[in-house]
This record gives structure tokens, C-alpha cells and sequence, in this order.
């Protein structure tokens, strides 16, 4: 499944499978930052979600933890953003649709709330 392969770069913190679940011109929001004092999160495109996770891992500014895997497009976990814990939910909001079932998809569409 996607959101388990996203999962698992999230917590190996290896920004290019991450950026490997996602079609080339994917979005990406995070609304969980403002939770813990910063910028929400807007990215367009595979190669910003890889330069952006890039840095955010190797500088220590996220870090996932205890996900729980839901459904096959949705997860929920506690983010650490520089010391503030945030409970998320991630949802695929959309999926590539050359293909029959999610196990095989890119991601189009992610969006990450509040818990």
C-alpha cells in the first residue's frame, strides 16, 4: 500500500522514497504546523517534497511518531516539530488512476490535519 510505504520513509526519514510516492506534479498540505507555532505546509510537485523533507531530516525538524495505519489511504501519528508533539491524520485525498487499486498508486493528493 502507499500510505504504508509513505509511512515507512517517514520513519526511516528518507526523503527520497518519500518523494517516490508521489506523482511528479503532486500536492501536498500539512496544516498541523500552525499547532506548534510555524508556517503551515504547501508543497507542489515531487522535487519539493523531496528538497523540503530533505532538509526538515537532516536538520532534525520532523520526525514521525507511533503511526497507525487506518485504511489504505489514511494514518494517524504524533509529529514532533523541534520539541512541540502534534497528533496528525494523513489522508490520500488522491491517487494516480492508471491503476486498479491504491497498492500500486502515486499519490496526487495529501492532506495532513489535526487529530
Amino acid at each position: 500500500m502507499v500510505i504504508s510505504d509513505f509511512i515507512n520513509a517517514m520513519m526511516t526519514k528518507d526523503h527520497e522514497a518519500l518523494a517516490a510516492c508521489f506523482e511528479d506534479r503532486c500536492r501536498f498540505f500539512d496544516y498541523c504546523p500552525s499547532n506548534a507555532g510555524r508556517q503551515n505546509t504547501f508543497l507542489f510537485g515531487r522535487n519539493a517534497i523531496n528538497m523540503y523533507f530533505h532538509n526538515k531530516f537532516m536538520f532534525n525538524g520532523f520526525t514521525m511518531h507511533d503511526p497507525r495505519i487506518l485504511s489504505d489511504r489514511t494514518a494517524n501519528f504524533y509529529v514532533d516539530y523541534n520539541g512541540t508533539l502534534v497528533h496528525a491524520q494523513a489522508e490520500i485525498q488522491n491517487y494516480s488512476s492508471n491503476s486498479t487499486s491504491l497498492d500500486d498508486s502515486l499519490i496526487k493528493e495529501m492532506v495532513i490535519r489535526p487529530a
